[in-house]
């Protein structure tokens, strides 16, 4: 509508909006409303808003910008977290010296450089299985060892855990192969959103292994992790019998992995290994 008055283009801003809120908006009909009664006084007061001292706008703005600096938030960011408070600074600098829409943009990217190493990381630990049948972290007190290897891998899946996962594999299977086990369960119920990169360095990890003799066997799949190894043809060259997805709660996958593997290591020993 504007385009055909030569009407100049508006939008609302940030720090408009925000003394929108703090002045008891609810919904978007406020911006209407406002709008309204904008046009109204120009087209009615116009010729009166010269007899408006400068020094009271400029009161006004300055009691407008102090309210929308909250203190008592600003207090709990410092407190709570390094990460929040070195984003806060950031961003506040930035409006101070560049501009309000420039400074969200910095906000975020600052946001971004500073979460993707703490997404980045991985977080790997050994596993045992009790004589009942739980499956938990391995203690110092556990004895080593000697046939099966449980590994769980916990994080997310995408090009910036792609070198962590990378190493943790390795670790795992190379460190199995030194104490001569030749069977690793990996269980990856929570590892999240895999993307192409570490599918990559899965399947390059999953192969060497294999290469050098040890059978790896994937526990807890989840549907993603499942639909991508399926796409890509995992199972030409890792056999489908050594994929454990997470499907029945009353028994795990880890458990039906491990079962798994002391059954192949009897049939190889010519003896019976069955978890218990």
């Amino acid at each position: 509508i504007g385009g055909f008055f030569r009407c100049m283009p508006g939008a609302g801003s940030l720090s408009r909006s925000a003394i929108n809120h703090q002045a008891g908006a609810a919904t978007k009909m406020s911006g209407v409303f406002t709008a309204a009664l904008v046009t109204v006084i120009v087209l009615l007061f116009a010729p009166l808003t010269r007899f408006i001292p400068k020094a009271a706008l400029a009161g006004l703005l300055i009691v407008a910008a102090a309210r929308l600096i909250d203190a008592q938030r600003a207090r709990y960011i410092v407190r709570a977290s390094r990460y929040d408070a070195l984003l806060m600074g950031a961003t506040t600098l930035a409006t101070l010296v560049v501009g309000v829409e420039f400074s969200i943009l910095l906000g975020v990217l600052v946001s971004a450089l500073l979460f993707i190493p703490r997404a980045a990381t991985l977080k790997r630990q050994e596993l045992v299985v009790t004589d009942e049948g739980v499956v938990r972290e391995r203690v110092a007190s556990d004895p080593p060892a000697h046939a099966v290897t449980i590994h769980d891998l916990e994080g997310e899946l995408f090009f910036g855990a792609a070198p962590e996962l990378e190493r943790h594999l390795e670790d795992s299977f190379d460190g199995a192969r030194a104490r001569g086990i030749h069977h690793v369960v990996l269980r990856v119920k929570r590892a999240r959103a895999p993307d192409a990169v570490c599918f990559e360095r899965l399947e390059h990890a999953l192969r060497q292994a294999q290469a050098l003799g040890v059978s790896v066997y994937l526990a807890g799949i989840r549907p993603d992790l499942l639909r991508g190894m399926e796409r890509l043809g995992f199972e030409r060259w890792l056999p489908r019998e050594r994929w454990f997805p997470e499907e029945d709660e009353s028994f795990s996958a880890t458990l039906r992995s491990v079962r798994k593997a002391y059954e192949q290591l009897g049939l190889e020993r010519g003896a019976s290994y069955y978890l218990v």
